[in-house]
């Protein structure tokens, strides 16, 4: 049985340290410092802090890998055959991921070398492609080049969000990573150079959830929701105030100018210009209240046909 350390922090990253600990001899976990939540500003363990915890395995929390204290964590924990990395939060230096006999692998939600960075399910999302997968590959300290063990594929579903297809992603890594360990404990896997035109996929910012009327088409609008889902959410503004928009469909255009109000489809929603099409916002979420059906937005805010969604420059 191989003797293991993880690099975690995350829910995502809790499937992957639970498979290490039955799966190999798990040494120890390394993840981020508590960080102060809510307006108390209490602070709070990662999740992979409670899961390690509860499983018995030492934790260590470094603000900084490079810490002397974080290689004394790893002599102490013992010799390792082979570190893990999930969803870890900062860039894993030489001397960590070195460390391990065997080195140190990542999983990364996306067929690398396409979407090398730290959110590939959103932009794979976001730009509208039709299939994406799980890699693991070796750490090297380039971001996302390594060499990849072990590579699977997935069809992205017309209803996905960056939620549901990331659940389908998570499962088949660690179906991968199950397969990975084998494979290592019989010395028979071997990292492949990663092959064709590498892209990015770099972290979310505010701005990139700014609908622009003007330059995207409906299918596009859409494709933002799916990706910005979680963070920062599709938005636009409405009479000074910043309305998310939660769900919507491509519906004809019926003239009018980018984000104006074009339609109305009772029971349904209503009709916003886009670049190309309209699209027929379903469900929305005001600035300040909860998520509800754009029927109700439209009654309660007195919406009326002519009326324009607008994009200011960030």
């Amino acid at each position: 049985m191989l003797n293991t350390i993880f690099l975690g922090t995350p829910d995502v990253a809790v499937p992957f340290l639970k498979v290490l600990a039955e799966k190999s001899r798990l040494l120890g976990v390394v993840t981020m410092p508590d960080q102060p939540v809510g307006r108390g500003y209490e602070l709070a363990c990662p999740p992979v802090k409670n899961a390690a915890l509860g499983l018995g395995v030492p934790v260590l929390q470094p603000a900084a890998l490079r810490a002397p204290a974080v290689e004394e964590a790893l002599r102490r924990w013992g010799a390792a055959d082979l570190g893990v990395a999930v969803a870890y939060g900062k860039i894993i230096p030489l001397n960590i991921f070195s460390y391990p006999r065997l080195g140190m692998l990542n999983v990364h939600f996306s067929l690398l070398p396409k979407y090398r960075g730290a959110a590939p399910v959103q932009w794979a999302l976001i730009r509208g492609e039709r299939r994406t997968g799980v890699s693991l590959f070796q750490i090297e300290e380039a971001l996302d080049s390594g060499p990849i063990y072990l590579q699977a594929g997935e069809d992205i579903r017309t209803e996905d969000n960056s939620l549901t297809l990331r659940a389908r992603l998570v499962e088949i890594g660690v179906r991968l990573l199950e397969d990975a360990l084998s494979l290592f404990e019989r010395g028979e896997c071997f990292p492949k150079k990663q092959e064709g035109e590498p892209s990015l996929a770099p972290s979310l910012r505010k701005v990139d959830g700014l609908i622009h009327w003007n330059l995207r088409s409906a299918e596009d609008v859409i494709n933002l929701i799916r990706g910005t889902y979680e963070w920062p959410s599709a938005y636009t503004f409405f009479r000074g105030q910043m309305l998310k928009i939660r769900e919507a469909g491509v519906a004809r255009g019926n003239g009018g100018e980018p984000g104006e109000i074009v339609g109305l489809e009772k029971g349904q929603g209503f009709l916003v210009r886009c670049a190309k099409e309209a699209l027929l916002v379903r469900r929305v979420q005001p600035e300040g209240k909860k998520e509800m059906g754009a029927m109700d937005f439209w009654n309660g805010a007195r919406l009326k046909l002519g009326d324009r969604f607008e994009s200011p420059a960030p």
